[in-house]
């Protein structure tokens, strides 16, 4: 199931400027939304103030039936990886979750300090669990009976074939569960958000292919903006403001686009000099935009999540960008910049 802005059933998390949060029944949220209080998260508030988008400049730098595949799995290069095309023609019923831009519940990791990540262990997770980032898919053990935590060690790396990136994307396999016939898992992507899959739709990775990834620091920054969420969309789309913004990456550096879903994105260098191209995975109206890249031979992306208070009209602009190299830190301070000049021309 591939969420939006209309029909979010991914997860659904505390966020420290939207505050409040309920979810009714089991369904997640892909983005967390602007919700009425509630000591048992229930009940589901559809009106969503949600919006997001990205619009950024490369920055250069360098589940199916238990079986034995765990420790089986072949892994190749993102330079070599070829596509890994789903098994299965329908979804598992325990959640099929796209969620790329559920940057709260589950935020960008380095798979360097992967020790950090909560998990699990030898149980089905509570709902609460399910709620806080430490597990994805909630099973009723009164309504499914014969549902069991799968006997792996986690966290897990691994490869997922997205439809939507058209890449083999590392994730972090958070939860695997077999229930009747099905044996299913729940991941975090490392570039942030959530998905599942079935089990052998994942490709876990040896220790030795682990020892041989770089690390993956992601710059992840917002900002406060006293204005409403289309103005700030305007100021990100409109060719008008783009060499204002990229300014903040380098002298004459600009984006453009038509921002439509499957379009390409244009890193370019006054007068038009093209520097890069980047896709968009992944588009939902007013609500989420995501570019991913292929830079050097490594997987890049850029996330860009808005969300606005209904109450006070003021906005919190979300960046996930990365992942970078030893340039971490310049790439921090340059997306700050730009962070800054979009609150300046958004407040105007």
């Amino acid at each position: 199931m591939q969420c939006n802005s209309l029909d979010r059933r991914c997860f659904n998390f505390y966020n420290p400027f939207t505050i409040i949060y309920k979810a009714k029944t089991r369904a997640r949220w892909c983005s967390p939304t602007f919700m009425e209080n509630s000591p048992t998260h229930h009940t589901m508030n559809k009106k969503l103030i949600l919006s997001a988008f990205l619009i950024q400049f490369v920055l250069f730098s360098s589940c199916g039936q238990k079986d034995d595949a765990i420790n089986k799995a072949a892994v190749t290069t993102p330079t070599q990886e070829q596509p890994v095309k789903p098994r299965h023609s329908t979804m598992h019923e325990y959640g099929g979750w796209y969620c790329p831009d559920n940057l709260f519940g589950f935020p960008a990791v380095n798979i360097k300090e992967l020790d950090k990540v909560p998990v699990v262990h030898g149980r089905l997770p509570t709902e609460e669990e399910t709620r806080n980032g430490t597990s994805l898919m909630y099973i009723d053990p009164a309504k499914v009976p014969n549902a069991s935590a799968l006997d792996m060690p986690l966290p897990r790396l691994a490869r997922y074939y997205s439809e939507h990136s058209k890449k083999n994307e590392l994730v972090i396999v958070i939860q695997a569960v077999m229930a009747d016939q099905d044996t299913v898992v729940g991941f975090r992507y490392v570039n942030g958000g959530n998905g599942s899959a079935w089990f052998d739709e994942v490709a876990f990775l040896t220790e030795g292919e682990i020892a041989q990834l770089p690390p993956t620091p992601f710059v992840s920054e917002n900002v406060m903006i006293k204005a409403r969420k289309e103005k700030i969309w305007e100021i990100l789309t409109s060719p008008i403001y783009a060499r204002a913004l990229g300014d903040a990456f380098g002298q004459n550096v600009y984006v453009e686009s038509n921002w439509n879903k499957n379009g390409k994105v244009y890193q370019k260098k006054y007068p038009g000099e093209v520097i890069t191209t980047g896709n968009i995975t992944a588009l939902w109206e007013d609500t989420y935009i995501q570019v991913d890249y292929t830079v050097e031979g490594r997987h890049y992306v850029e996330k860009f999540l808005i969300l606005e208070n209904p109450d006070t009209h003021i906005s919190q602009l979300n960046i996930v960008s990365g992942p970078y190299g030893d340039d971490f830190a310049a790439k921090k301070t340059a997306w700050n910049k730009w962070l800054q000049k979009v609150k300046a021309l958004s407040e105007l």
